[in-house]
């Protein structure tokens, strides 16, 4: 019984101490409260525009292309480009850049893609980095800048051990030193291919490859 009224002396002293110091720092606590609603209003605000920014980003992404089938290339460019000066660093204009490059560099624009797959390499979106190293490096092969298309692919390589691009990365690297006269680097690239993609089309291209080196 004792210990039982003492200890709810105890609690009681507590409270009075917490409700005493609440009065005597009255100002610091509502300061540090106004922080913490100002804080969750602020969090709440960004989920929010970050999921509006989300939604209008990828919207206009599928209009561009819809105005790229319909109106052209020159329309379509226009719409990627007003994609990406009003939402900017975000997954929408990054791929709708990627689709610009890619177009480029199927109608042989090869030195304009080279410049937009550049500028994809500072996205914040790793899948988006690792196409854009990709293809850069197809594209400085395709312009015949073959020294700077291996260092682009053996730079990519070195960074991404685990990356989904590594494949297409050796192949065009293979193909990069096979073009730029370096023999012996696309054979031992070749045959990097072959004993680690064996079952695909890269192992098999490589095959090929090795074997009319080989000669």
């Amino acid at each position: 019984m004792q210990n039982t009224n003492t200890n709810q002396e105890s609690l009681s002293l507590f409270i009075s101490k917490f409700i005493d110091g609440c009065k005597a720092h009255k100002k610091p606590l509502l300061t540090a409260l106004i922080i913490i609603v100002v804080a969750a209003g602020g969090i709440a605000w960004f989920v929010s525009h970050r999921e509006k920014t989300l939604q209008n980003s990828w919207a206009l992404f599928y209009d561009a292309q819809l105005t790229l089938l319909s109106q052209g290339q020159d329309a379509g460019f226009d719409a990627f480009d007003r994609l990406n000066t009003q939402y900017p660093n975000t997954d929408a204009a990054y791929y709708g850049k990627l689709m610009q490059a890619d177009l480029l560099f199927t109608e042989e624009n090869y030195a304009q893609s080279v410049d937009i797959y550049e500028e994809l390499l500072k996205a914040k979106n790793p899948q988006v980095r690792a196409i854009a190293a990709v293809s850069l490096g197809g594209a400085q092969q395709a312009v015949q800048n073959y020294a700077a298309s291996i260092a682009t692919l053996q730079n990519f390589i070195a960074a991404n051990p685990t990356s989904f691009a590594l494949p297409q990365a050796y192949f065009t690297l293979a193909l990069s030193q096979e073009l730029s006269g370096d023999k012996a680097a696309a054979l031992e690239t070749y045959k990097k291919i072959l004993e680690d993609y064996t079952q695909t089309y890269f192992g098999v291209f490589a095959k090929d490859k090795i074997n009319q080196l080989s000669k």
